[in-house]
Order: C-alpha cells, then sequence, then structure tokens
C-alpha cells in the first residue's frame, strides 16, 4: 500500500468533520466541513446584487466571527497548511480527500469513532516498558530475594565443574527461589500497570507512543476492576504445570492484534478494552 499523502480528509469519527492526516496518522487539527458564516457569504449572488448591497450600505460588512473566510488571511498555528495557487481549492470549499483515499475511510476505530492504535506502536509502548519493568525489578529481586542470584551462581559453578551431584542438589532450591521471584515480579509489574490504567489510561511507554487503553464501551481510564481483568492472562505464568507454556500463550497474546477485527490482544479480551490513539479524558471528580 503506498504512502497517503498529508491533508485534510473526512473524520473517520465524525461525518460533520475534517480531521488533519500528517502522513502517518490523524492529528488533533479538526475543522467543520461546512464554514459556520457559508449563510452570511455573498459568493454566488449576482454581480449586481452584491453592487447594490454595496450602495446601499456602503460596503459588505466583513465576517466578524474570527472563522478565515476568502478574503482573510488565515491565521498562524491554526492547524492548516498553507497551498500554492495551483494547490489551493475553489473558494468557498475545503479540500476533500482524493479519489484514491478511500482506504482511510475503512481505518479501524471504536464503536464511538476513536482510531485505534496500531500493533507497531502498542509493541513499541510494550519495549519501553519491559525495559523499566525489567530495571526495577531486577532492584527488587536484590532487596527481597537475594537468594535467587545465589543459588543461580551455585548452579553454574557446578555445572562448570562438571558436579552432576552438586546439581542435582541444587534443583530445588533453585526451583524454589525461581517461584518467590516470579511472583516479586509479577506482582510489582501488575501494580505498575493497574496504577497506570486507572489513573491515565497510560504506562509510560504509551505516554511515549502517543496511545492509552480504554474499555470498549466507554472512554476515559479504566476502573479497578476491568484493569485487574487486563492482568489475569499473564498471571498464568504463576501456575504450576501451566508456566511451563506460558511462553506460547505470551506470544499468541503478543500477535493477536495483527489479525484481530478489533486489534484487540487476548487480555484486551478478557477485560473488554481496547487501545487507541491519543490520551484519554481525565475521570469526572
Amino acid at each position: 500500500m503506498s504512502q497517503q499523502p498529508s491533508g485534510w480528509y473526512d473524520d473517520p469519527s465524525n461525518a460533520d468533520m475534517l480531521r488533519y492526516w500528517d502522513g502517518v496518522t490523524w492529528t488533533n487539527h479538526t475543522a467543520p466541513k461546512k464554514s459556520p458564516t457559508a449563510s452570511q457569504s455573498t459568493i454566488g449572488l449576482p454581480q449586481q446584487s452584491q453592487q447594490g448591497q454595496q450602495g446601499q450600505y456602503g460596503q459588505v460588512p466583513p465576517d466578524r466571527t474570527g472563522v478565515p473566510t476568502p478574503t482573510t488571511p488565515m491565521p498562524q498555528g491554526s492547524g492548516w497548511q498553507s497551498q500554492s495557487p495551483q494547490q489551493q481549492a475553489p473558494q468557498g470549499h475545503y479540500p476533500q480527500a482524493p479519489a484514491n483515499a478511500q482506504w482511510m475511510h475503512n481505518i479501524r476505530t471504536t464503536a464511538d469513532g476513536v482510531p485505534l492504535a496500531s500493533w507497531g506502536k502498542r509493541f513499541g509502548a510494550w519495549i519501553l516498558d519491559g525495559i523499566i519493568l525489567g530495571i526495577a525489578s531486577y532492584l527488587l529481586l536484590r532487596a527481597f530475594v537475594p537468594d535467587y542470584f545465589a543459588s543461580i551462581q551455585r548452579v553454574v559453578d557446578a555445572a562448570a565443574a562438571q558436579d552432576q551431584a552438586a546439581m542435582s542438589s541444587l534443583i530445588n532450591d533453585v526451583a524454589a527461589q525461581a517461584v518467590k521471584a516470579g511472583l516479586v515480579s509479577w506482582v510489582f509489574s501488575a501494580i505498575y500497570c493497574i496504577a497506570f490504567w486507572t489513573t491515565t489510561g497510560q504506562t509510560p511507554g504509551k505516554m511515549a507512543l502517543g496511545i492509552s487503553v480504554r474499555r470498549t464501551d466507554a472512554a476515559g481510564p479504566l476502573d479497578v476492576v476491568t484493569a485487574i481483568r487486563r492482568r489475569l492472562l499473564s498471571a498464568l505464568q504463576l501456575v504450576p504445570f501451566v508456566s511451563g507454556i506460558y511462553f506460547i500463550v505470551f506470544l499468541l497474546d503478543g500477535l493477536w492484534p495483527l489479525w484481530d477485527d478489533k486489534r484487540q490482544a487476548l487480555h484486551d479480551k478478557v477485560a473488554s478494552t481496547q487501545v487507541v490513539e491519543g490520551k484519554q479524558p481525565r475521570k469526572q471528580v
């Protein structure tokens, strides 16, 4: 698929508005398809009628609404792009999407029209959060489960010395320490995610990529119950006899948005959530 050029196109979340596409994603700049002052415009009226108005009242009163008109320069910083004379649309009309941009109208959105985040942005946010969680978990394990690293080092030393008897005796100790380490790491990551999901809807990784998580049926940060449900799938790694195949579940969960029509991962389906472009509105106090 060729890259669609930047410009103003029909807003996928509001049929009465235009939204600016920057060539990569939708921006927050919107504008009405029809100017609010269209009913006051004299464009298209017979010249004689306009002259009569000018003779009777001196001149046609200027537009005082602050909305740019064909004779009023567009204010800088308004979000509109200036165009060369060859690119300018006919006066009184907003630029429309080219015929080959129909695919833009099929951009996947939530039920109320908010564009869904791409898999690439979700993966990038996961990487950033993973780095933060990895560093923090290491420090926590050093503080609360120091024997975990010591037991691993003893196994490594026994393997290097090819001491099978010592390795056999250390297996149970390593397994017990690994359970403690896994529990500490999971609890911390759950607190990390739930705290951000229920306050802003964005973990630091999602903030950096400009995406957020919300319920499928309502905008805003998640409630606590929904946030906990969104973490339930990851708890499988703590269940005996299931943790061994958790990697398969983890892989499917991460890749599921690539073919899902709602771009939901498996943990999104458990919690009825979706990841969308932009921030979530603040909770009303």
